[in-house]
C-alpha cells in the first residue's frame, strides 16, 4: 500500500470515526437497546449463559415462550461494561468500535478481490452508510456481526487460497462466535458454505485439489451448530418476526436501506403516515436527497454487477449479495409467520452491495463528479439522522412517571425500557391488550399509560378507546413514539 492510499485510507477511517462516535449518547435506549442494557446490568456473565442455556432468554420470562437468544454478544457486552461503565455512550461505544473496524474490513476485502481503487471507494461509502451508521449506534449485536461476517469471509478466501493453519483456525474461531450470538446468521454461513462447495468442486476438477482442512472446519462448524439447530429452526418466537409477506413498499424501503434513510422529524413523519405531503422546502430537500442518493448508488451497483460478469471475477461478492437476499425474501413469502427479509437480518449484505457499486463507479469517466453528488445529496439525510429523534424516549419518559401509582405498558416487553430507567418496580405493569388491560383495574380509581409501539402493540387503538370511553384524562405527556396518560375514575 503506498503513502497516498493509507494517508486516504486514514481519512475515510477518521470520517467514520467521527460519524459513529459524534452524539452517541444522547438519545435514550430504545426497546431492544433497553433490553440489552438492563441484561447487562442485572445479570453477571455466568447468569447470562445459564439463561440461554437453560429457556434461550437472556432475562427470563414466563409469559412468553420464545426461545431464540443466545449469550455470547451480552457476555462480552457485560465484561466491556465492567470496565468502561453502564450508560447509553459506553455500551454503544462497543457497537462504534466494530463499525469503525468493518471498515478496515471491507477495504481489506474489496483490495483482495479488485485492487486498491475500489477498497478506498467503498469504504468510503461504508462510512457514510447511514444504516451503517445506525448499527454502529446502537447496543445491539449487529454491528458487532458485520465485523464477524467480513471477518470470516476473509479467512475464508485466504484458506481458500492457502490452506495454512491460522487462516482455517481463524475460519473455525470467528464463525464458531456467530454461531452463538445470532440465530438467523445461519443464512450468512449457508452462503459461505455454498461458496466454499463451488471453490472445492472448482479447484477438484482443475487441480484434483479437495481443500481438505477447510471442509473439516467448516464440518465441525456444523457439529458445533447442532446443538441449538433446533431453536434455529422452530424458535416460539413471537416478538421478532412481526411483518408478514413482504410488499413492495417493504421491499423498496430495504433497496433505500442499502446506502441511507429519511430520518424525518416528527411534523415530516406524521404527514408521510397520512400520506400529506404539504412540505417545507427542507422536508423536501430531505426526501429529494434520499432517494436520489439511493437511485444513484442503485444505478451504479447495476453497473457494477455487469462488470463483475463481464469480467468474470470472483462470484463472492455478488453471491454475498444475491442469496441471502433471495433466500429471506423466498421464506418470508413462504412463511408469512417468520419473516426474516428485514434489513437486521440482511444488513451484513451492505458492505458488498458497496463493493460492487464502488467498481460501477470507477467503469465511469465522470466517477469523481459522482461521488462528489453522492456527498452532497447524503448531506440532507446525515444531518436529519443527527438532528431528529429517531430512538423511543425511556429515559424522558420515566422521568416523570409516579413512584407510588400503577403504570400500565403497551407491549408488555417494552415494559423493559422503563425498568432499566425507573427501576424494576411491581406497580409497572406490561399489557398487550385491552383485555388484559382491563383484568388489571378492578377498583383502580387512578393509574397512568404508557402507550408504545402502537403499530405492534395497539394497532386499532382499542385501549386508548376503552379508557376514554370509560375514565377521565387528568394529563397527557408526548415523547418520541410514546404517550403517557394519566386517568381517573
Amino acid at each position: 500500500m503506498n503513502k497516498k492510499t493509507l494517508l486516504l485510507l486514514i481519512l475515510i477511517l477518521f470520517l467514520g470515526a467521527f460519524l459513529r462516535f459524534y452524539n452517541l449518547g444522547s438519545e435514550s435506549f430504545w426497546q431492544d437497546e433497553s433490553y440489552t442494557a438492563l441484561a447487562v446490568k442485572k445479570f453477571s456473565a455466568l447468569d447470562i449463559i445459564k439463561n440461554s442455556i437453560a429457556g434461550g432468554q437472556i432475562i427470563p420470562d414466563a409469559k412468553y415462550s420464545y426461545n431464540s437468544e443466545l449469550p455470547t454478544y451480552f457476555v462480552i457486552l457485560k465484561v466491556w461494561s465492567g470496565i468502561f461503565g453502564l450508560s447509553e455512550f459506553s455500551l454503544r461505544a462497543f457497537s462504534a468500535i466494530f463499525g469503525i473496524l468493518s471498515l478496515i474490513a471491507i477495504f481489506y476485502l474489496a483490495k483482495h478481490l479488485f485492487g486498491e481503487k475500489a477498497a478506498l471507494l467503498a469504504s468510503f461509502l461504508a462510512s457514510i452508510n447511514l444504516t451503517l451508521i445506525w448499527y454502529s449506534q446502537e447496543a445491539r449485536p449487529y454491528s458487532f456481526l458485520i465485523f464477524l461476517s467480513l471477518l470470516s469471509l476473509i479467512f475464508l478466501l485466504k484458506a481458500l487460497k492457502d490452506e495454512k493453519f491460522h487462516y482455517v483456525a481463524g475460519f473455525f474461531a470467528v464463525n464458531l462466535v456467530i454461531i452463538y450470538t445470532h440465530f438467523t446468521w445461519i443464512i450468512f454461513m449457508l452462503f459461505e458454505g455454498i461458496y466454499m462447495l463451488y471453490i472445492v468442486y472448482r479447484d477438484y476438477v482443475k487441480k484434483k485439489s479437495i481443500h481438505a482442512k477447510t471442509l473439516l472446519a467448516f464440518f465441525v462448524i456444523g457439529l458445533f451448530y447442532l446443538p441449538i439447530i433446533e431453536r434455529a429452526l422452530f424458535s416460539g418466537d413471537e416478538t421478532l418476526y412481526l411483518s408478514g409477506r413482504p410488499d413492495i413498499i417493504e421491499i423498496g424501503q430495504l433497496g433505500v436501506r442499502m446506502h441511507t434513510w429519511l430520518y424525518p422529524s416528527e411534523s415530516m413523519r406524521q404527514k408521510l403516515h397520512e400520506f400529506f405531503f404539504d412540505f417545507s422546502p427542507s422536508e423536501w430537500l430531505l426526501l429529494i436527497s434520499t432517494l436520489s442518493s439511493a437511485l444513484i448508488i442503485g444505478l451504479l451497483f447495476l453497473i457494477g454487477l455487469a462488470s463483475v460478469y463481464k469480467k468474470r471475477a470472483d462470484i463472492v461478492i455478488p453471491l454475498m449479495f444475491f442469496f441471502p437476499l433471495s433466500f429471506t425474501l423466498l421464506f418470508s413469502f413462504m412463511h408469512p409467520s417468520i419473516s426474516i427479509f428485514n434489513i437486521r437480518v440482511l444488513v451484513y449484505i451492505i458492505p458488498a452491495y458497496l463493493i460492487i457499486t464502488s467498481l460501477g463507479c470507477l467503469r465511469l469517466r465522470k466517477c469523481k463528479f459522482l461521488i462528489i453528488l453522492i456527498i452532497i445529496l447524503s448531506m440532507p439525510p446525515v444531518y436529519a439522522y443527527y438532528a431528529n429523534v429517531d430512538k423511543q424516549q425511556f429515559r424522558e419518559a420515566s422521568a416523570v412517571l409516579p413512584k407510588n401509582e400503577l403504570v400500565f405498558v403497551s407491549k408488555d416487553t417494552a415494559k423493559r425500557g422503563v425498568w432499566y430507567y425507573f427501576g424494576e418496580r411491581d406497580n409497572v405493569i406490561g399489557i398487550d391488550d385491552v383485555n388484559e388491560l382491563k383484568s388489571h383495574l378492578n377498583n383502580k380509581d387512578s393509574f397512568w399509560v404508557l402507550l408504545t409501539f402502537t403499530k405492534y402493540s395497539d394497532p386499532e387503538g382499542k385501549i386508548k378507546k376503552y379508557l376514554d370511553d370509560n375514565y377521565k384524562l387528568l394529563d397527557k405527556k408526548e415523547f418520541f413514539d410514546i404517550e403517557i396518560l394519566h386517568y381517573r375514575k
